[in-house]
């Protein structure tokens, strides 16, 4: 079912040029990422109250905490279990670069989705947005031929499973938190 998926979404690449840009744009390592760190700036500054903005900046701090626990989980499936990209092993229509790293889980999706479910308890207007974000990102992988399906859902599993870590990790989190952000008062940073 997985290859089945992935011949279904990867075969529409390379038939509608508009189609072909957006998923280009979607797919490189920088679009997405910077949109999800910019919503994130922006949430650090933002609330009506200074409880309010405390509150969003500790949100942003467990954002990173689950990118970082995001990311080792990644990394610790990639040591055990490495799968091949779908352009190793069939023609596809590659319409990205060749990474070299196992294509399961996927590691931008991971990261997406961490964004996203932590955002989502704080602020569900940000956090749907992300996720959104996060899901066109995931779909653009499997478009331009460089993950399966079954990479971006499992990524996406591992990022809302990160976040849920940090997030029920916050009484862990919260003398650290509270340090980051009376040192960035003190610095006129929030």
């Amino acid at each position: 079912m997985d290859q089945a998926l992935f011949q279904l979404v990867n075969g529409l690449a390379g038939r509608v040029p508009l189609l072909d840009g957006g998923m280009r744009l979607l797919v490189n390592d920088y679009f997405v990422p910077t949109t999800l760190f910019l919503l994130l700036i922006y949430l650090w500054f933002e609330g009506r109250t200074m409880a309010d903005r405390e509150l969003n900046q500790r949100a942003v701090i467990q954002v990173i905490a689950a990118f970082l626990v995001a990311n080792a989980i990644v990394k610790a499936c990639n040591l055990v279990y490495f799968r091949p990209r779908p352009f190793s092993t069939q023609e596809v229509h590659l319409l990205f670069y060749r990474s070299s790293d196992s294509s399961l889980p996927s590691n931008p999706a991971a990261v997406g989705f961490a964004f996203a479910a932590v955002i989502w308890q704080r602020n569900r207007n940000l956090g749907a947005l992300m996720g959104l974000l996060a899901s066109l990102f995931a779909m653009a992988r499997v478009y331009c031929g460089v993950h399966y399906p079954l990479d971006v859902v499992s990524g996406a599993l591992v990022g809302v499973f990160a976040a849920h870590l940090t997030t029920r990790a916050e009484r862990v989190l919260s003398p650290l938190s509270t340090l980051i952000i009376e040192s960035a008062r003190r610095l006129n940073l929030a």
